[in-house]
């Protein structure tokens, strides 16, 4: 029994030395570790805000974009529209006579010149 006891007692000292080694050994960080922890941390941060403005910046130009490819779209309508006169011509507008009819003269109407009193 008593070689049991020191089996026992062996385990437990072996326990409280393995413990005792491992809350000893703590990793501990670097001042130039955490200078450079700190430097990423702000480029991080800046980083974030370029890519947050970068977006505003891709939303304003994509409806830019927007725009102009609506006036071109509207160009392009004329410019069809154009083309297919140019093609028809000279009878663009059938029905059309490129002789005006002659002005009918409309008789003068004098008009007074006196104001009413009130």
């Amino acid at each position: 029994m008593a070689f049991r006891n020191d089996r026992t007692g062996m385990y437990a000292l072996a326990a409280i030395g393995v413990a005792l080694v491992l809350t000893s050994c703590t990793c501990k960080i670097k001042e130039e570790q955490q200078a450079m922890i700190n430097q990423l941390r702000t480029s991080e941060k800046q980083l974030q805000a370029d890519v947050k403005k970068a977006e505003g910046d891709k939303s304003k130009i994509a409806s830019e974009v927007s725009a102009r490819q609506g006036e071109v779209r509207r160009c392009n309508e004329k410019k069809a529209f154009v083309q297919d006169k140019m093609a028809k011509w000279p009878d663009i507008w059938p029905g059309w006579d490129p002789n005006p009819p002659a002005p009918v003269e409309e008789p003068m109407i004098e008009k007074s010149t006196t104001k009413k009193k009130r």
